[in-house]
């Protein structure tokens, strides 16, 4: 909602203190198992939060940040779906100022920089211990944040900013330095990827495809170039708005099924990569749109998608509120962040 934006500014928030906590125990692991038995392979995750709402941010970086961030600018025609999104989160009427997305905008990019510096203690940890030349190594994200573009925030949408994810990928020897490759995919393929990497038995029945050869600078010539993404948002707790999209290639086309029937939205990425140009009602672009909104609608029920998303829900809030009661003890919890932690954090 608005407010998450409207709060932001400098300081030191408990998730800065969480990542810092997760980035030393994936350093520490990583020294033990190099002094341990470092021939044996291992597989780790190291999960962060950052960068994350609250938009607030080291000082040094906010400042050096703020000078330099743009102001998005908002294409006056914009899907129906878009619309909805921004007037169902109180940014559509009134938008935000433009002072108050500089300050949130360069909050979240002093974010990123800060998050990417823990990143970085841990890629040099690997170096330090011998373990960088024999280790895959995957950067990636659960989705983006819009952070102002297309007068959007956070995700929960399928422009790029929000379902187009990093993934970045080392492996010395194995994968040559700074190769980019286009090829359309998806975080179903990551646990294929591991798997042959590792020369392991394939995964039974996985919906993902192995990046691996990719990575490698091949590119297979089956490879579909076509991935989905689905969404059911759960806004005040009533299931409403499932919704599904395609990325087919070039194409990219989302669909909402609800009581409302919004029309749908289609991109060409390739010719229109900011996506600002809706093309799903041009007649020049009538056979595309049908032939995705085919694809997209095959096999899948929107109410069961809804009604899946409402249970959910559900079960999260009944487990959230016994956890505020019981506040059940396991060895894994991180300790509480020290009391004075935020003492420095000055909202702008």
């Amino acid at each position: 909602i608005r407010e998450s934006v409207e709060i932001a500014g400098t300081g030191t928030t408990p998730y800065q203190w969480f990542d810092e906590q997760v980035a030393d125990a994936a350093c520490a692991f990583l020294r033990e198992k190099a002094e341990g038995n470092p021939d044996r392979p291992f597989a780790a995750v190291a999960g962060f939060v950052l960068p994350h709402c609250p938009f607030v941010a080291p000082k040094a970086l906010f400042d050096y940040y703020y000078p330099r961030v743009d102001i998005p600018t908002v294409e006056k025609d914009q899907p129906a779906t878009i619309q909805r999104f921004r007037k169902l989160r109180g940014i559509l009427d009134p938008p935000l100022g433009e002072e108050r997305i500089r300050i949130a905008r360069a909050a979240y990019f002093a974010l990123c920089e800060y998050y990417d510096s823990l990143v970085g203690k841990v890629l040099d940890v690997l170096d330090e211990t011998g373990l960088a030349e024999n280790t895959l190594v995957v950067y990636c994200s659960d989705h983006g944040e819009m952070a102002g573009e297309h007068g959007c925030w956070w995700k929960s949408n399928y422009y790029e900013g929000s379902a187009g994810v990093p993934l970045i990928a080392r492996f010395p020897g194995r994968i040559e330095a700074g190769t980019v490759c286009d090829a359309v995919c998806s975080l179903m393929d990551l646990g294929p990827t591991f798997v042959e990497a590792a020369q392991a038995e394939p995964i039974p029945a996985s919906n993902g495809r192995s990046l691996w050869p990719m990575l490698q600078g091949e590119h297979p010539k089956d490879w579909p170039d076509e991935i989905y993404s689905e969404f059911a948002d759960t806004l005040g707790g009533t299931p409403n708005f499932p919704s599904r999209m395609i990325r087919s290639g070039k194409w990219k086309l989302w669909l909402y099924e609800d009581e409302e029937q919004l029309p749908p939205a289609l991109f060409n990425l390739e010719e229109d990569p900011n996506e600002e140009h809706d093309l799903a009602q041009e007649p020049a672009f009538a056979d595309v749109r049908e032939g995705l909104l085919k694809k997209v609608r095959a096999d899948w029920d929107s109410k069961s998608v809804s009604a899946a998303a409402y249970e959910a829900n559900e079960a999260h809030r009944t487990l959230a509120a016994w956890g505020r009661v019981v506040l059940p003890k396991c060895p894994d919890t991180l300790a509480v962040p020290p009391p004075e932690l935020e003492a420095d954090v000055e909202l702008l």
